[in-house]
This record gives structure tokens, C-alpha cells and sequence, in this order.
């Protein structure tokens, strides 16, 4: 906590060693943990300033449950169980919000109610910029800034839906918006952004899932340090930080098919999920491997031969510069549609809607030599795009540091 903060402010700060260096003032990311992906990317953003020379501390905030009424985190909350439990609802949430209308009756109502909670924090960290990670918080916070007095503080939007963008991402005020895809480039400049404030740099990432591509070498490795059979085919089974997406379903489909694989089960915060796939007895020759929150999903990315998910941005980003291709068995209705699009026209993966093509598509391509597998692996290089972070985190420094000298 900063020591002139007030009471009700809580600050996460990465930790910043910088020997004889002297950052410019700080910069204030702010997310929402809806899902794990607006956090992941700030997360990521805030490592790669800490490497910077000169460039502001990051310091993250959550405003919904740190600046708002409680009312609003309640229902910001909802987000979690709508997902996992009422996906078409959410669905229809989503379209019924995407339009200008709907977007301007928000910034005047719940939008509002962010307001003079972010407006107390920025004035106690009076940061050199401020970088919006979620969609719900732009507006509020460039109303904020607007307001301000004295040196303007720049306000940069970093989106982190990769196909589908929500009209609440389109945010007029924005100095600089990042997009995580050509795809999203298209859709804010159709808003009316203008160019030169649009930088298409890809999603970040966490800088340990893009590491090179492993080797056939390395994944034996990291199985053995992970627990596994170095020699057998691995694949991946997750729903994002959730545990969504059919999770016991589709691990049940694998296991009762009898091939020739170790499954890997990530369940996330789904602890009921887990808790029944732990009593689960696969077909042999299929093991079994059943985890609940890890804190390497990286290792285990690189370490398997096939990943099966839903289309999260994050994992699908992840997954991209990890070198693992994928099988998308759903997604979530609204933004992530058109992720599945993106995936499989870049060759990275394959659409598995259902139980049998899952079973199928995993049977061929764990066979030995499989030439479709080496395929994706291929593409995935050339999807992949590791330096996300590290640009963006060179372009929000260069923006404050800009800001603090002024206008010529």
C-alpha cells in the first residue's frame, strides 16, 4: 500500500530491483478477474516494465473488488459461475451489450459507480499512465483522467479478446489501444480509431510459455521432471483457470476410448470436477494424471504432444508460443467464436465439438509419424507472437515518458 494511499486502496506492486536506475514515477494496469487471461496479461506487462530501464513501476489493481461499491463486485462475480453454469445466458448478455446504445446507457450508470474510487486512487498514486486490461473499466477511467488537472496522464487500452471485440473496448479517449490480432486491429479502426493510435503487437504472455518450440528431446525431459513417462504420448485436457468446458465430459470420453496416451487433466479452481476425476479408471493403456490449480502450466504445455481446451484467448495465445497445437472442443458464446476461426485457419489446431470427433481426431494424431501433427507444429511457429509483452511494455513507457515532458 502506498503510504499516503487511503485505507480503502489496495495495491499489488511487482517487485522492482533496479540497481542504479530511476524509474519514471509509476503506471497503474487495471483488470478484473474474470478469468484468468486479463490478469495473466497484466501480470506479463508488468514483468517486462520491471526490466525497462527508467520505465514506470507497475502497480496492478482489481477496481471492482479494491474502488467500487460492493454491489458491482457482486456482480462482476457473476461472470465465473455464468460461464461454467449458464453459458447461453452469458451469451445473450454479451449481444445484448454490443451495440452504441447499450454501451452509452453503461458509461451512464454502472460505469459511473467505478468512478470515484479510481478517482481517489489516482489521485493518492498519481501514476505516469494508466493501462486498461478489461473492457469495463476504459470508460470510467478515461472520464477520470479527463477530469484531471494539470499534465495529462496518458490512458492506454490493452485488449485481451483476440477475434470478437466487445463494443466496451471502444474507447474514444484511449491515447494508444493494443490489439492481439489483425482480426482485432480491423474491428477498432472500423470503430473510428484512428491509426496512429491503434499498435498491433499480439496478446502478452508470460514470458515461460515462449521459449522456443521444445524439441522432441525436451518434452521427454519435462516429463520426467513433471512425473510422467518420458516416452509416451501426452495430452493436455484443460478449461482455462475455471475448470469450463466440459472438463469431466470430454475426460471421460478420452479415458474410455483405450489409447495409448497419458492424459493430463487440469481442473483449474474446479475443485468438483477434480474431485471425480480423481475416481475415474481410464481404459488401458490410458493413464491418468489429474491436477487441480498449477502454477507451471507452461511445463506441462511444452511437455505434451496435444493440448484439448476451450478457446480461451489466453490459453490459445499461450498454447501458440508454447509450441503445443491444439484441440478446441468449445467456446465460450460471444467472444470467443471467432477464436476457433483464427486457430484453425492458421492451421494451429482443430475444431472437436463433440465427444467422437475429440476421440478420433486424438487417435490420429498420436500415432507415431503423424504427418498432420508436424504440420501444426510448423504453423504454430508462425502463429506465434513471444514478444507481445515486452512491446507493449515498451510502448506504455515511451507513452508516459512522453507525457512527462509535455507537449513541445
Amino acid at each position: 500500500m502506498l503510504p499516503d494511499a487511503p485505507a480503502t486502496v489496495s495495491l499489488t506492486s511487482i517487485p522492482v530491483r533496479r540497481p542504479g536506475r530511476r524509474p519514471r514515477g509509476t503506471v497503474l494496469l487495471l483488470l478484473a478477474d474474470t478469468g484468468g487471461g486479463h490478469r495473466a496479461s497484466a501480470l506479463a506487462v508488468a514483468r517486462e516494465l520491471v526490466r525497462l530501464p527508467d520505465a514506470p513501476v507497475p502497480h496492478l489493481l482489481d477496481p471492482f473488488t479494491h474502488a467500487a461499491p460492493r454491489p458491482v463486485g457482486w456482480t462482476v462475480g457473476l461472470y465465473s459461475p455464468l460461464i461454467r453454469h449458464l453459458p447461453p445466458l452469458w451469451g445473450a448478455l454479451f449481444h445484448a451489450s454490443n451495440s452504441r446504445p447499450a454501451l452509452a446507457a453503461l458509461r451512464a450508470t454502472a460505469f459511473r459507480l467505478l468512478e470515484p474510487g479510481l478517482e481517489e486512487l489516482i489521485d493518492a498514486l498519481r501514476p505516469a499512465a494508466v493501462v486498461s486490461f478489461h473492457p469495463l473499466v476504459n470508460h470510467a477511467a478515461a472520464r477520470v483522467l479527463r477530469r484531471r488537472p494539470g499534465t495529462p496522464i496518458p490512458l492506454i487500452t490493452v485488449v485481451t479478446d483476440l477475434v470478437d471485440v466487445h463494443s466496451a473496448w471502444i474507447c474514444e479517449d484511449a491515447d494508444a489501444v493494443v490489439t492481439p490480432s489483425p482480426a482485432a486491429l480491423d474491428r477498432i479502426r472500423a470503430a473510428g480509431i484512428a491509426a496512429e493510435r491503434c499498435f498491433d503487437l499480439g496478446l502478452p504472455v508470460d514470458e515461460s510459455f515462449t521459449a522456443r518450440s521444445a524439441t522432441g528431446a525436451e518434452r521427454r525431459a519435462l516429463r520426467r521432471v513433471l512425473g510422467l513417462e518420458p516416452g509416451r504420448r501426452t495430452v493436455l485436457l484443460s478449461g482455462g483457470g475455471e475448470g469450463s468446458g466440459g472438463l469431466l465430459r470430454r475426460a471421460r470420453a478420452l479415458c474410455g476410448a483405450g489409447l495409448d496416451i497419458q492424459l493430463v487433466v487440469i481442473c483449474g479452481r474446479n475443485t468438483a470436477v477434480r474431485d471425480r476425476l480423481l475416481a475415474l479408471q481410464p481404459e488401458p493403456p490410458t493413464t491418468l494424471h489429474v491436477h487441480g490449480f498449477v502454477p507451471n502450466m507452461a511445463e506441462w504445455m511444452r511437455a505434451s504432444d496435444l493440448m484439448v481446451t476451450k478457446a480461451g484467448p489466453a490459453t490459445i495465445t499461450e498454447a501458440l508460443c508454447a509450441g503445443v497445437p491444439l484441440l478446441l472442443t468449445s467456446h465460450i458464446p460471444g467472444q470467443e467464436r471467432g477464436n476457433v476461426d483464427l486457430v484453425v485457419t492458421v492451421g494451429a489446431g482443430r475444431h472437436v465439438p463433440g465427444e467422437a470427433a475429440l476421440v478420433d481426431a486424438v487417435a490420429e494424431l498420436v500415432r507415431p509419424g503423424s504427418v498432420a501433427l508436424l504440420a501444426m507444429r510448423e504453423a504454430l511457429v508462425a502463429a506465434s507472437r513471444p514478444e507481445a509483452s515486452a512491446a507493449t511494455a515498451r510502448l506504455i513507457s515511451l507513452l508516459a515518458a512522453r507525457a512527462a515532458v509535455g507537449p513541445r
